[in-house]
């Protein structure tokens, strides 16, 4: 089965498409409630491309999509779509469960509707531009400026639109983001204005907001610049970043202090048997609920949606009333497995390695900048069920395919390798011949 992007029917729906474009890249930015709306049109717009395609009005050849790719996302849906037959749940509520895994389709779509490497640089624009308006609304939150569109500035701590803790996540992306792409966002000139905004997202981050997701987000992906940066003889030492940032953000950030003695607190009190509800306490519960519910059904899970009614079923009178809605055990690969088994999440790890290969094929910075948004995926995943929530999962879910997107049209060479990886430790191979007989 061949792949293919879908390319404009007529003049007037390849506006519509740029248009659409640019919105779905914005709304990732605006709340859970816009970004619903921009993957909404974005379905509904892909779905006319493809009756158009259908129809044979579009006869252009489509640039064909990464196949590993392609296949890794739709056999991880039809798998979980597949998991609706023997979930524990009813149909409707197995459904409703399997679109909020279905929202990796995200990827592919905008992969599909981005045609060029000028669009896909043109979208990424529009969707770093969308988080620095946050971050700007933010510090205008900090200097007590009146800022009459945060809807979430009743939860405090900076909150815009989403949580502190999404909007956590998605600064320590954009932080990542501005550094890789820093010749592109303002054009080249505007380079440094590119780290200036990346060094006031990341003081912002982890100086001022309490969202430890954020902060270890943040962390690692300085970890991951500072290995592309560091000369080979000093590679070992991006081994050593994780653990000075911590020790000295630990030092300087009263919030990232704060929110690491309140883990500790919260862990001990959880060994020691308390009742208490808090944050880590209720997710290693929700872990440890988990693990069981794997263990029942290890191979292909208790189908789409089930995590809620298992759960609830293995805690019985223990479980708190505050758990009869919860969806999901705040862990991406625990609810996965829950409801696919480990079937489904060697799908999901399969849809993840391929974005990651994928990466490596393009050139620097487009790759780097792909692959540190797939790495803050897997650290915010390890603590959070990220593709599955609403709001963060669409903004995940838009910036890869926009990342995935840059450079597939453009022949540009593989990425480069990183600074540390010089040419007598990686001697260059000679390319097979290309000639038919």
């Amino acid at each position: 089965m061949t792949f293919t992007s879908l390319h404009p029917i007529s003049t007037r729906f390849d506006s519509v498409r740029l248009g659409l474009l640019y919105f779905v890249a914005l709304s990732a930015s605006l709340g859970t409630a816009v970004s619903a709306i921009g993957r909404l049109l974005l379905y509904l717009v892909a779905l006319v491309y493809l009756v158009g395609r259908a129809s044979g009005r579009d006869r252009t050849s489509g640039a064909v999509l990464p196949p590993a790719l392609s296949w890794a996302v739709l056999l991880a849906l039809a798998f979980m779509a597949l998991s609706v037959l023997w979930s524990v749940v009813g149909p409707v509520e197995a459904l409703w469960s399997w679109g909020r895994h279905a929202r990796i389709l995200t990827i592919l779509i905008m992969v599909c509707l981005i045609t060029s490497q000028a669009e896909a640089l043109a979208v990424l624009r529009w969707f770093i531009w969308g988080q620095l308006f946050v971050v700007l609304s933010a510090w205008m939150l900090v200097f007590k400026l009146p800022v009459p569109w945060a809807t979430g500035a009743g939860q405090g701590s900076y909150a815009v639109y989403s949580s502190y803790l999404e909007q956590g996540i998605s600064q320590a992306v954009l932080a990542a983001l501005l550094w890789f792409q820093r010749d592109q966002v303002f054009g080249p000139r505007g380079r440094w204005l590119a780290v200036a905004c990346a060094l006031a997202t990341a003081v912002l981050t982890i100086g001022l907001m309490p969202g430890r997701s954020g902060h270890l987000v943040l962390l690692g992906l300085l970890s991951f610049a500072f290995f592309h940066q560091l000369p080979r003889r000093f590679v070992w030492a991006a081994l050593l970043v994780p653990a000075l940032s911590v020790a000295l953000v630990f030092q300087f950030s009263a919030p990232f202090q704060e929110r690491m003695n309140l883990l500790i607190s919260e862990v001990a009190l959880h060994r020691q048997g308390s009742t208490q509800d808090t944050s880590s306490g209720t997710r290693l519960e929700y872990w440890r609920a988990s693990l069981q519910a794997v263990s029942e059904q290890p191979l292909i899970g208790h189908g789409a949606g089930s995590w809620n009614q298992t759960y609830l079923r293995l805690k019985g009178p223990q479980a708190s009333a505050l758990n009869d809605t919860v969806s999901d055990p705040h862990q991406m690969f625990l609810l996965w497995a829950v409801e696919g088994g480990l079937l489904g999440v060697v799908l999901l790890c399969a849809v993840l390695a391929t974005l990651w290969r994928h990466g490596s094929s393009l050139a620097a910075p487009d790759g780097h900048a792909l692959q540190a948004m797939l790495l803050a995926l897997v650290i915010s995943g390890l603590f959070n069920s990220m593709i599955y929530g609403i709001g963060i999962g669409d903004f995940f879910c838009i910036g890869l395919g926009i990342l995935a997107a840059l450079g597939r049209h453009s022949g540009q060479a593989p990425m480069a390798a990183p600074a540390w990886a010089s040419p007598a430790a990686t001697p260059p191979k000679r390319l097979p011949s290309t000639k038919v007989a």
